[in-house]
């Protein structure tokens, strides 16, 4: 898919007005603390403490999914058809937990009781090529909208503020050569190049979490779609952003005037001196305030930094500007997933350990 505006979501003023889009209460409650090292919360437990399956269905709702049977099959007999509730918390236990099909179908088949809190059918699993199948059915919107709702989960228990945040974009590489939506990045010339796409992020700077994303090809710039960024944080989530924080790419007259007329918000945004040209030299009253506000703009550095590695962001084994917006938004909501686990069980201190909140041992 060339034209990667057909993937945005709805118009941010559909957002605000529409009383569809509330996402429905649930138990926030604090649990039982767990003064363990780890909290190792299995798959089974994971469903529930972050109710993804309510989650999931507020998601297929809005965008007002339909389960869809494949083709006929040749066999006789019944057709199995699986809920793309289902469909949509498999693929985030899966990427939470990174397994392969092989040991996704290993452990529902010996945990029934998970594998019916996924909405699984009794002593049934659905093969690999049927669920990516179904999977790449669904599209964006629902795993765009599941991302949004651990967004407002972390908002309504003030894990998340939203008053002070940071934006820039990182480069996935693909291992896919032949990506039709994919683009090459040539960002300097001791950098190389990137095959592959740009995720543009919009991060709070006091929880380190998420906000908001974008997937674009990786020779978009960033500063097009600062603007989509803010738009659907403030319509969607009614955040009260007072400071706007990033890069030197950014600094365009038509962002700073959004951020200070229609936000009613600082832009801490920083400046290239080159292009005042090759001589200007940076003076006292420029370095001083430069470096107390670029400090904390590395947060978002520093996220993508974590993310990656740790929970599965740059492994893209997949093809396809839909598939990339699938990928991000999943390893997203198990980041917040994490920190919304960490919340409940009182754990602030384990809200960015991914391999201390799942429990990453019990699968092997």
């Amino acid at each position: 898919m060339s034209n990667c505006n057909a993937l945005l979501p709805i118009e941010p003023n559909q957002l605000r007005v529409s009383d569809k889009l509330r996402i429905p209460e649930t138990d926030l409650s604090k649990l039982p603390v767990k003064l363990s090292k780890r909290l190792w919360v299995s798959p089974g437990e994971f469903i529930v403490v972050i109710s993804a399956w309510q989650r999931a269905h507020w998601a297929l709702s809005i965008c007002g999914h339909r389960s869809q049977r494949l083709p006929n099959a040749s066999r006789r007999g019944p057709k199995l058809v699986y809920q793309d509730e289902s469909i949509l918390v498999r693929a985030l236990i899966q990427v939470a937990w990174q397994m392969g099909y092989d040991e996704w179908v290993d452990y529902f088949r010996a945990h029934p009781q998970v594998a019916h809190l996924a909405g699984l059918p009794t002593g049934r699993v659905i093969c690999a090529s049927q669920f990516w199948e179904r999977r790449r059915a669904l599209g964006v919107f629902p795993f765009w909208f599941l991302f949004m709702a651990l967004v407002t989960q972390l908002i309504r228990l003030g894990v998340i503020k939203g008053t002070d945040v940071i934006m820039d974009g990182t480069t996935l590489k693909v291992w896919c050569h032949h990506d039709p939506d994919a683009a090459w990045r040539f960002p300097k010339p001791w950098k190389g190049s990137t095959w592959g796409y740009k995720v543009h992020t919009l991060v709070c700077r006091w929880s380190q979490r998420p906000i908001m994303f974008l997937v674009t090809p990786a020779n978009r710039p960033a500063s097009r779609f600062a603007l989509a960024l803010l738009k659907l944080a403030v319509s969607f989530f009614d955040l009260a952003i007072s400071l706007v924080r990033a890069a030197a790419g950014y600094f365009t007259k038509t962002l700073r005037g959004f951020i200070h007329v229609v936000l009613g918000a600082r832009a801490m945004i920083d400046y290239n001196l080159r292009r005042k040209g090759k001589r200007f030299l940076a003076t006292l009253f420029f370095i001083d305030p430069w470096r107390f506000h670029s400090a904390p703009r590395t947060i978002i550095e520093r996220h993508f930094a974590w993310a990656k590695p740790y929970f599965g962001l740059e492994s893209a084994r997949w093809s396809g500007l839909v598939a990339a917006y699938q990928h991000t938004a999943l390893v997203y909501a198990t980041l917040l997933a994490v920190a919304l686990i960490a919340h409940r069980y009182d754990r602030p201190d384990l809200a960015g350990s991914r391999f201390r909140v799942l429990a990453l041992k019990t699968l092997s």
